[in-house]
């Protein structure tokens, strides 16, 4: 399922309490990545890693209803979801989170666009917002997914070039997946 350059993303749709449903889906997906039960560490700043499969990097986020869970193999992976609201205060927030190159924002959409953006990058990086307000260097792929027009959504991979492949889930016992390109296939035939 997983190939090198390659990082996959779920949008999963949560039903019950989120915090629970939301890692009972990484775990779900985890183990059918790596075929195995899974058991979590946590690295030295606190970021959750596999002992077992520490090639297998992973993130996941949640927000009213819906996660986002990325993976790849051998290369950190950050996601972050917002769901949209109003935020007066979004020109300060960015002004003290946001890095230079980042604080000319626009409206609140393009604000919880950019937050979302850039907490996952500090959360692939494993640094959370102690890192926030510094120009993050290296080579990224950065790219929104669509989590619906109620949410801004992103994930991010310290690796230029990177291929995103998108899954949807529901919050079911089994969580069988299918790519968002095998749905739109399926639509096309019927």
């Amino acid at each position: 399922m997983l190939n090198p350059g390659e990082v996959h993303v779920w949008l999963v749709r949560l039903e019950g309490e989120e915090r629970e449903c939301s890692h009972r889906a990484l775990r779900a997906i985890l183990e059918t990545v790596t075929g195995a039960p899974v058991e979590f560490a946590v690295a030295e700043k606190g970021k959750p890693y596999l002992p077992g499969a520490p090639e297998v990097r992973f993130n996941l986020a949640h927000s009213h209803g819906l996660a986002l869970i990325a993976v790849a193999l051998g290369v950190d992976v950050g996601v972050d979801i917002e769901r949209l609201r109003p935020l007066p205060e979004y020109a300060v927030i960015a002004e003290r989170f946001f890095p230079p190159s980042e604080r000319k924002v626009l409206d609140e959409r393009d604000f919880f666009r950019r937050w979302t953006r850039i907490e996952a990058q500090l959360k692939a990086r494993g640094i959370g917002l102690h890192g926030a307000g510094a120009e993050l260097g290296g080579d990224w792929t950065v790219e929104s997914i669509d989590a619906g027009p109620a949410f801004a959504a992103a994930v991010v991979v310290e690796r230029a070039g990177m291929r995103v492949v998108v899954h949807e889930l529901r919050n079911e016992p089994n969580f069988s997946t299918r790519s968002r390109e095998d749905a739109e296939k399926d639509a096309e035939e019927h």
